[in-house]
C-alpha cells in the first residue's frame, strides 16, 4: 500500500489519486483523510464507485475504463453525492491499467498567471541525421533590478526574488505562444517545459495546462513536460498519477536525467512517456567500451516501448556519430546550440553553425 507523503502530495491540495485494474475490475483510490475526497479513500468495484456519483458521467466512465488501450485518456466531469463538481481525469499506462487524478472543481480553470519575473529562453533540439531543429526546451531565467537575464541559482545566490508559485503557468504559457507561432508558420516542432517537484504536486495545474493547450489550439503532445527522476521520487504516486492527467489533458511526457537515479526502469514500466533525455553522464560514458555497450542495449529497450532518446548536455559535437550508431534520435547541448531568447528563435532554423 503506498504511503502518503504528506508533504507536497497531490492529495493535500484537493485532489486524489486513482488507479485502475481492469482484470480485477477494482479502482483504488488514495485520498488524504479530512480532504474534499476523503470518503472516496479505499479500493471499489467499478459499480459501487459508480454509485458514488451522477448518473450522466457513470457510462462514460465506465466505457472508457473497460475497453480503454495503452495511452487512451480517461477525462469527464463528474458530480459527487454532495453535488460538488469534480474533475476524473487520466490515461492508460499499461493494458488494462490506468491511472489519474480526481481534481476537485469543474474543469474550467484558466491559467493562473502572476507577476512572476520568469521569462522562458529556448534551447533547440535537433534530430542527430541532419541537425535539424525538431523542438526546444524551455529554460527558466529571470530578470533582475538590472535588467539581466539569470538562471535560478545565481538569482538565489544573488538574494533576488520571485513569485515562486507562478513560475510553472507563466512557463507554460509563454512557452505555449512560442510554440504557437513556429506550428503556425508550419514548422513541425515541439516543446518541452521542466516541471518541478512541487509543481507536479498542485493539481490546479493540470486544468491549467489543459486550458493552455485548448487556447493556443495546439496539437496534442507538441508541449511536452519534462520530469526529473529526483522531483518525481519526493511523491512517486502522486507524479505518476499528475504525469497521466496531464496526457488526458493533451501534453506529451518526457523523463529527464535518465539514468541517474536508483529506479529509472520503473519508470519506463509505469509511465508511458513520448521521449527519454539521457543524463549527461550516460552520454559521455558513450566511447567507453563496456558502458557504450550498456547504453547502447538501454537505448534499444526505449526505443523498442516507442520512446525517443535524446542525448542532452552534449558539449563536444565530435560525438555525434556514436550517439547516431547507438540510437539516439535528438540531441541537446552547448556543442550545437546556446539558449535563445524567443525574438532570436529563427536563427536556429538556418543552417547550421558551430556557436
Amino acid at each position: 500500500m503506498t504511503v502518503w507523503n504528506a508533504d507536497g502530495s497531490v492529495s493535500a491540495a484537493g485532489a486524489a489519486l486513482w488507479t485502475w485494474e481492469a482484470g480485477a475490475g477494482c479502482l483504488n483510490i488514495r485520498a488524504q483523510a479530512g480532504g474534499p475526497f476523503s470518503r472516496l479513500d479505499g479500493r471499489w468495484q467499478l459499480a459501487s464507485f459508480l454509485d458514488q456519483i451522477d448518473g450522466l458521467a457513470r457510462p462514460r466512465i465506465a466505457s472508457t475504463l473497460k475497453s480503454g488501450g495503452m495511452g487512451d485518456a480517461v477525462d469527464a466531469l463528474i458530480s459527487l453525492g454532495d453535488g460538488k463538481p469534480a474533475h476524473f481525469v487520466g490515461s492508460f499506462t499499461d493494458v488494462g491499467f490506468a491511472r489519474g487524478l480526481i481534481v476537485a472543481g469543474d474543469g474550467a480553470v484558466g491559467p493562473t498567471l502572476t507577476g512572476s519575473n520568469v521569462e522562458p529562453v529556448f534551447q533547440p533540439i535537433r534530430r542527430l541525421d541532419d541537425l535539424s531543429v525538431a523542438g526546444f526546451e524551455a529554460l527558466a531565467r529571470f530578470r533582475t533590478p538590472d535588467g539581466r537575464l539569470v538562471g535560478p541559482e545565481t538569482l538565489m545566490s544573488q538574494g533576488g526574488e520571485t513569485d515562486w508559485t507562478g513560475i510553472a503557468p507563466t512557463m507554460l504559457q509563454r512557452s505555449a505562444n512560442v510554440l504557437a507561432e513556429q506550428l503556425a508558420m508550419g514548422r513541425k516542432v515541439f516543446m518541452q517545459v521542466n516541471l518541478s517537484a512541487a509543481e507536479i504536486a498542485r493539481p490546479l495545474l493540470v486544468e491549467e495546462i489543459a486550458a493552455i493547450i485548448r487556447d493556443a489550439n495546439l496539437p496534442k503532445g507538441a508541449l511536452r513536460i519534462e520530469l526529473t527522476e529526483q522531483a518525481a521520487l519526493r511523491d512517486y504516486e502522486g507524479a505518476l498519477g499528475a504525469l497521466a492527467a496531464f496526457r488526458a489533458a493533451g501534453a506529451g511526457v518526457v523523463l529527464d536525467d535518465f539514468g541517474a537515479g536508483h529506479s529509472s526502469f520503473a519508470w519506463l514500466a509505469e509511465i508511458p512517456a513520448d521521449g527519454v533525455k539521457l543524463d549527461p553522464k550516460l552520454v559521455r560514458m558513450v566511447r567507453l567500451p563496456r558502458a557504450g555497450k550498456i547504453v547502447t542495449a538501454l537505448t534499444g529497450l526505449i526505443r523498442s516501448l516507442g520512446m525517443t532518446v535524446t542525448a542532452e548536455g552534449v558539449e563536444d559535437g565530435g560525438h555525434a556519430p556514436e550517439l547516431l550508431a547507438i540510437g539516439c534520435d535528438y540531441v541537446q547541448g552547448y556543442a550545437y546550440d546556446l539558449p535563445l531568447r524567443s525574438p532570436d528563435i529563427e536563427a536556429a532554423f538556418g543552417a547550421w553553425t558551430k556557436p
